[in-house]
């Protein structure tokens, strides 16, 4: 009973996110007392039964190092994770859901998706995220004396009765889903950055993560249902680290305010996957600017464009998406916390150029 309530709170809660963001979009088109900054961010809270919980005193003892005893410690330890997942998750999701948030944690741990940020301000330290230079040892907790989880995970301890025993992980334990769970994760985070949350709302219809979602890539190991797919998602979107994939996406830009450093949690792997050209746009905070920018771009490019009155709008217009493009995550709602440094002033207000373009999209 306590569940099912639980529940119909978080779907409630969605909904009234989804239905005011609709009316809010709506009523700044037409009246501009309604004409403030609309905030994207979804509900942050995410249930303590789907939250991974790790074993610090079973951690291995390096990160880095490519050694056999290594791969192996760590493998281990991503079995107990994902032991731990099933056990703690129980009968509250599906079952197709409760295997896929198995693997999942295993999955993230050898990919080294998860990460700390180092609370401690020493200088010396040598803190990186890319995977290919040394980067501190988390599982020493005597080397960082303060961190905090850049997901939602925590540490605690494994004991029999909390974590499910080999027997009933023998079915679940499926490594052919680890590059779909991969996959997923990152598409969470990718649309956390287009959307400020970790699954699609439907308003971008081309999304990166509304296309994994209408692909076969979950149905393919068992999880067919729609609802449990964004779940799927959105839960271990939570989990992964933000400025982890964020900076693998954007390490080749020589960006004005970067992705602060971490500590990488996990097996830590270059990510394999190429996702710089979702970061080229702009964030969920400037969404109104890059729906104006996307109408624009189409329509010079067509003959209607001589009945545009004001040609420097649209300069205007470009100009701010480049800036906003160029450097990112200064741009984005959470910048304070991704970059560490002072939230930008501009915001997303082009008002009397939206209308009009708007107009031209359903007129031509």
């Amino acid at each position: 009973m306590v569940e099912k309530t639980e529940d119909l709170k978080n779907s409630l809660t969605n909904l009234v996110h989804d239905l005011g963001y609709i009316l809010s979009d709506r009523l700044r088109q037409v009246d501009g007392d309604f004409d403030f900054e609309l905030s994207l961010t979804a509900p942050s809270d995410l249930d303590t039964r789907l939250m991974l919980m790790l074993d610090r005193s079973m951690m291995p003892e390096s990160n880095t190092d490519d050694s056999t005893r290594v791969k192996n410690a760590w493998v281990t330890f991503a079995a107990m994770a994902s032991a731990y997942i099933f056990k703690n998750v129980g009968e509250s999701v599906s079952k197709p859901l409760r295997k896929w948030l198995a693997n999942a944690a295993s999955a993230a741990i050898l990919a080294g998706l998860l990460a700390e940020v180092p609370e401690s301000s020493d200088t010396d330290e040598q803190t990186t995220s890319d995977g290919d230079a040394p980067v501190e040892i988390v599982s020493t907790p005597d080397r960082v004396v303060e961190n905090r989880q850049d997901g939602a995970w925590y540490y605690g301890r494994w004991t029999v009765d909390n974590v499910a025993n080999s027997r009933e992980m023998m079915d679940v334990i499926d490594v052919g889903m680890t590059d779909a769970c991969i996959r997923v994760m990152i598409a969470a985070v990718v649309n956390y950055f287009q959307e400020n949350r970790f699954a699609p709302c439907g308003l971008l219809r081309d999304s990166y993560a509304s296309e994994i979602l209408r692909s076969d890539l979950m149905d393919k190991h068992g999880l067919t249902d729609k609802r449990d797919k964004i779940e799927a998602m959105r839960i271990t979107g939570y989990w992964v680290s933000r400025l982890y994939v964020f900076h693998m996406a954007t390490k080749h830009r020589d960006l004005e305010h970067p992705i602060r450093p971490i500590n990488n949690v996990g097996l830590v792997r270059p990510l394999k996957l190429d996702i710089c050209q979702y970061f080229e746009d702009l964030t969920a905070r400037f969404i109104r600017t890059r729906i104006a920018h996307q109408i624009a771009s189409r329509m010079v490019r067509s003959v209607c464009i001589v009945f545009f009155e004001d040609l420097n709008e649209l300069i205007e217009l470009r100009r701010l998406y480049r800036q906003i493009s160029s450097d990112p995550f200064h741009y984005h709602s959470d910048c304070e916390y991704l970059t560490n440094s002072s939230r930008s002033s501009v915001t997303d207000k082009i008002s009397s150029i939206f209308g009009r373009l708007v107009t031209y999209l359903s007129v031509f």
